[in-house]
């Protein structure tokens, strides 16, 4: 058996051996990672605001506007602006779209991470964790961003903006007026009903019903088109996110590509500090948009939202905010496929100018007030339902295919929804591109947009032979636009069942003082379709122009 001091070396020995053990293990374990204080901590709070801020601004958009300025985030949209600006509409508002154009050269892509509304709601509904597409899908979809721009440059060189039915303010605009808005009122009406048979509650539910009157209630309620579309396209853009994190902001959204393309010449942007960092990877786990690259040294400036997942993360301290970013992008195309994917756009471009919808379009399609022309409202309209949420009426309602697939989204009025009120001119006053010009009250009512013409063989005077005054007594016009001729004299001879009964007036349209504003196609009694129609003037195909 081995004596004391024997025992006592071999205690030491494994006591000292011990402690390196324990100093080696202390030296390879990470430390816990650190939460660095600055306004990154603090990026739902941002997000929420400017969340409820584009809603409150949307609420309030309703008439009578006056000279409230509400169209703040589309008119800071740079596409928006951009677009605008290919065809040459100048709007001092647009200059609300410069610092976020140039903001990727500061603070990355800030505005897609802190500021657009559907970021954060793609951010709320989709997985906490990363999801990631295969190998080949990933491959395709990190050559769209650049690929999507070749093919918006071309769209803008042949007039059309029909790519902003994706930009993502319009495109959440759209979907709150034609979707939210009207969801609520049923539900607010359903609850006053409700409250309503309660004799205490009255004199509450009035004053609330007034309150919130044209905000988020509305006096002839409100239905609107291509609902189930419209649906469907934001819950697909909400549901791929499962697919890959945040698929859409990485990938499809026009808005962050075109910051994401301002963002590769990054002056400020992710540093990491090569004496601490041990190329742990801990920061690629963590980052939300798949923008670290090369074992966490590198950051693909197009994609970081500046969220500083990486720095809280970080076990060593070694990432923060700084100049001169070490980049490496996901995916930089050769020339020969840049090419390519232009010779696409420009063949696709091409085929849009020139189909079928470009040269003829539905008669009956009737743009608001002050609208440009056809070929100039195609190239400029946001597809944003601005002008649709301020309708007092809901007259305007998005187009189908009556001026093309290019059309889509597009807003029409449909006279038998609504009709043109004649003490409204707010259409032109949200419209943040001026697709639809902003006109005085006294010019819009004399801005002419289509002619009545009657159907005398549904007309009830003119195929019936009885006495209906309501398309005259309604029309709006100072001098009525309608007028009431005896059977007996005129254009009434002959005509139709009633024309030759003694006392019967006939209704006549007189063409001059006619301006289209549809409330005669509205009142109109007799069912389904009209006895009296708004058409268009003349041929407005885009090619005739």
């Amino acid at each position: 058996m081995p004596d004391d001091r024997q025992m006592e070396e071999r205690q030491r020995a494994s006591g000292h051996g011990g402690m390196e053990e324990q100093t080696t293990s202390a030296r390879r374990s990470p430390r816990r990672p650190t939460r660095r204080r600055g306004l990154h901590r603090y990026r739902r709070v941002f997000q929420t605001f400017f969340l409820l801020a584009f809603f409150t601004l949307l609420t309030l958009t309703f008439w009578p506007l006056g000279s409230v300025f509400l169209g703040g985030f589309l008119l800071a949209d740079p596409l928006l602006a951009l677009t605008s600006l290919a065809n040459g509409v100048l709007k001092w508002e647009l200059l609300l779209a410069i610092p976020v154009l140039l903001s990727p050269l500061f603070l990355g892509r800030a505005f897609c991470g802190y500021v657009c509304p559907t970021g954060f709601l793609i951010e709320l509904f989709g997985p906490r964790k990363e999801r990631q597409a295969g190998p080949r899908v990933r491959t395709i979809l990190r050559k769209i961003p650049l690929f999507g721009l070749v093919v918006v440059l071309f769209l803008l060189v042949f007039g059309s903006a029909v790519y902003l039915v994706f930009d993502p303010l319009s495109l959440l605009t759209r979907s709150a007026t034609t979707l939210l808005y009207p969801a609520v009122d049923r539900a607010l009406r359903l609850v006053g009903d409700i409250a309503y048979l309660a004799p205490p509650l009255r004199g509450t539910v009035d004053t609330v019903t007034e309150t919130l009157t044209g905000r988020l209630l509305f006096p002839n309620g409100l239905a609107y088109r291509l609902q189930l579309v419209i649906f469907a396209m934001f819950v697909a853009i909400l549901a791929i996110s499962w697919i890959e994190r945040r698929l859409w902001c990485r990938h499809l959204c026009p808005l962050g590509a075109l910051l994401g393309l301002v963002g590769r010449k990054a002056i400020y942007g992710r540093v990491v500090d090569q004496s601490l960092c041990r190329s742990c990877e801990a920061c690629t786990d963590v980052c939300p948009m798949d923008a670290i690259r090369d074992a966490g040294a590198a950051t693909d400036c197009s994609r970081c939202q500046i969220g500083l997942e990486c720095a809280d993360t970080c076990p060593h301290g070694a990432i923060r905010w700084g100049r001169r970013p070490r980049k490496q992008h996901v995916h930089d195309p050769s020339r020969r496929a840049l090419l390519k994917a232009g010779g696409v756009a420009f063949v696709g471009s091409l085929f849009l100018f020139t189909g079928l919808g470009r040269i003829q379009r539905d008669v009956f399609l009737i743009r608001p007030p002050g609208s440009r022309n056809e070929l100039d409202f195609m190239a400029t309209c946001a597809r944003c339902a601005q002008c649709m949420k301020v309708c007092p009426t809901n007259v305007i309602q998005p187009a189908v295919l009556d001026a093309g697939w290019e059309g889509f989204f597009t807003p029409q009025m449909d006279y038998r929804r609504g009709y043109c009120d004649w003490t409204c001119n707010e259409c032109g006053k949200v419209c943040p591109t001026q697709a639809i010009r902003s006109l005085s009250l006294a010019e819009k009512r004399r801005k002419v947009i289509g002619r009545a013409y009657i159907d005398h063989n549904t007309c009830i005077p003119w195929s019936e032979g009885r006495d209906c005054l309501v398309c005259q007594e309604l029309c709006p016009v100072p001098e009525k636009a309608i007028i009431l001729v005896s059977a007996g004299q005129g254009e009434g001879q002959g005509q139709g069942r009633g024309s030759g009964r003694a006392g019967l007036r006939l209704p006549r349209v007189v063409a001059e003082r006619c301006i289209g504003c549809g409330v005669c196609q509205f009142s109109c009694p007799v069912p389904n379709e009209a006895a009296i129609r708004v058409r268009a003037l003349e041929q407005t195909g885009f090619l005739s122009k």
